[in-house]
């Protein structure tokens, strides 16, 4: 019977035939058809190359039992398939008894005999999407060029078919999978508390995969009032052992493949259909943290009644890793709700300790200021102050409270408060100093206590009387000499105990500077547990001393920073800066 004609009419109905074709496995199903109904021979396939596998697959034929043949697999380079996929040149064999190349295995499996074929390589657009096969002609004539022509016309044109419906089957498979997992991240992202997870994790895993059976089993529970399984649809006959040793017997096999699927007709399957368990296939997924097992996502039984696709698997197992994951931020979720009203407090905290330090301005009369204040925790015991007591007359004070968080923060709130009244009462500084003690003595209760330094400054008379209460030496930078001198003074920290203060007083120059800070800049530590120092304090100092205050505390902060490098800050860091005019 000699191969069909391929008119202007036979080829407007071949085209309208593979495009009018919505799934891959229908137009499949047609291109054999075709090419069995144009070449009048007995059988056709067509094997899509895998590349995982670098193989050919026989996803479809025609006339050649089907059902043998099917997803059996075929290695580049073997047999006439395999050669034309390795070599991607078309071939005719008339005398398949004969020739070697011929991939008798196949037949034998399938029971078929082969007596000729032509076989040409399915190409589109540069990919090689797999090859064309037309076997046994029905009159038993020769094949020839025309044919391998005819096929290659057909291959051409159903390549750019299945390429088509490839792209469009992965798009839409990329788009099922992304909805889904959309509606169960946004299912799971607003859960409260493990029950509810666990509810709406089976619920919705039934719902987007449309199975009758769902179950979620953890075994690594660490935290009490995590439930341990959930279900729907299965008895609970399936947490019973002998079920258990049945389904995960042996897990170490597909633990790392991702997937187990049973059917109902394997060993496993027949044990647990009679268990009334499932009826046509189910799925076992594991649900892994960082290579750990934790549990189990068991599905059986779409209600479609047909069997689990690549696309459930792959929503599956995806949705595996999001439930585990899932499971155990909700875990870290219920510890943390815990500390949520202390961590809310403390950032309250921090923010009114923020703004009750005072809003220095950049000048005043002659004075330019720059001021930098950095609690080691949330909140912190440092404080700095300024007050003013005419055009020509300033106070500025900087002070540091013993101990860090909360009890500090409160002490330094009550030692601002009482050191700003007193100053603003007396012109001295150690009577200053002295009645801010007796305050805090009385008033405190606290055990702790707090080291400051009062410096005040009249601009008139080009004077600076300071007062320490325990504080460390602060820095009083001399233009005209280009050194630093330091200031100190006699007296304990106050909230100890009745104390006496000593007060001095010095001249300065125009272009002076004034640097105060607390002891968290010196004692800054790097990761070696070397500490930040005086020496490295006074060059950073140095190094921008003519410029305004503002450089000079970048200079500071900058080289506290490059110092301490990863290490974790130990103490609060103040600065006040004051360049005298």
């Amino acid at each position: 019977m000699p191969t069909k004609v391929l008119t202007l009419s036979l080829i407007s109905d071949i085209t309208s035939r593979i495009n009018s074709t919505e799934d891959l496995e229908t137009l499949l199903s047609e291109i054999m058809g075709i090419t069995r109904d144009v070449l009048q021979t007995e059988g056709s396939s067509l094997l899509l190359y895998d590349k995982e596998l670098d193989a050919l697959v026989f996803n479809t034929t025609s006339g050649l039992k089907e059902e043998s043949l099917a997803h059996l697999t075929v290695p580049r380079g073997k047999g006439i398939a395999g050669m034309v996929l390795e070599t991607l040149q078309t071939e005719i064999v008339n005398d398949a008894a004969n020739d070697s190349r011929v991939f008798k295995a196949i037949d034998q499996k399938v029971g078929y005999v082969t007596r000729n074929l032509i076989c040409v390589p399915m190409i589109t657009q540069g990919e090689v999407l797999g090859v064309l096969e037309a076997v046994n002609s029905m009159d038993g004539r020769d094949f020839n060029d025309k044919d391998i022509k005819i096929l290659k016309y057909l291959s051409n044109l159903a390549g750019i078919a299945v390429r088509n419906r490839l792209l469009i089957d992965n798009l839409n498979l990329r788009a099922n999978e992304l909805n889904c997992l959309y509606q169960i991240s946004q299912a799971l992202a607003n859960i409260q508390n493990s029950e509810e997870f666990m509810d709406l994790a089976v619920k919705t895993i039934s719902e987007v995969l449309q199975v009758d059976r769902v179950s979620l089993n953890f075994e690594r529970i660490e935290k009490k009032g995590l439930p341990r399984a959930k279900s729907k649809g299965f008895s609970d006959q399936l947490l019973d052992d002998d079920v258990q040793s049945i389904l995960f017997a042996d897990k170490a096999d597909w633990m790392y493949k991702g997937f187990k699927i049973i059917s109902s007709n394997s060993p496993q399957g027949l044990l647990l259909t009679q268990k009334n368990l499932f009826q046509h296939s189910m799925i076992l997924l594991p649900i892994l943290k960082n290579k750990v097992w934790l549990g189990s996502l068991c599905v059986s039984d779409k209600t479609t009644r047909t069997r689990f696709d690549e696309m459930d698997i792959k929503i599956l197992r995806t949705l595996s890793n999001q439930v585990g994951e899932a499971y155990t931020a909700l875990q870290v979720k219920i510890q943390s709700e815990r500390l949520k009203n202390i961590d809310r407090d403390m950032q309250v905290a921090a923010m009114i300790q923020k703004h009750s330090l005072p809003v220095i301005p950049k000048q005043y009369s002659l004075l330019e200021f720059d001021t930098y204040y950095q609690a080691s925790r949330e909140i912190g015991g440092d404080f700095y102050d300024m007050v003013v007591h005419g055009k020509d007359e300033v106070s500025v004070i900087i002070a540091d409270v013993s101990g860090k968080g909360t009890p500090a923060a409160l002490f330094m709130e009550l030692s601002k408060t009482v050191l700003q009244q007193e100053v603003g009462k007396t012109t001295s500084t150690k009577e200053a100093l002295t009645r801010a003690n007796e305050t805090i003595l009385d008033k405190s209760g606290f055990l702790m206590f707090v080291t400051a330094m009062l410096v005040r400054i009249n601009m008139s008379k080009k004077e600076l009387t300071f007062s320490s209460a325990g504080h460390n030496m602060q820095f009083l930078y001399r233009k005209k000499l280009h050194k630093i001198e330091h200031l100190s003074g006699k007296g304990q920290p106050m909230g100890i105990s009745k104390a006496e203060f000593s007060e001095h007083t010095v001249t300065y120059d125009p272009g002076d500077v004034i640097v105060l800070y607390t002891d968290g800049v010196t004692e800054a530590m790097n990761t070696r547990e070397e500490l930040f120092g005086d020496d490295r304090f006074e060059a950073a100092v140095l190094s921008h001393i003519a410029e305004p205050p503002e450089a000079i505390r970048t200079s500071i902060l900058q080289k506290v920073t490059e110092f301490i490098g990863d290490a974790e800050p130990h103490d609060d860091i103040s600065l006040f800066i004051i360049r005298l005019n």
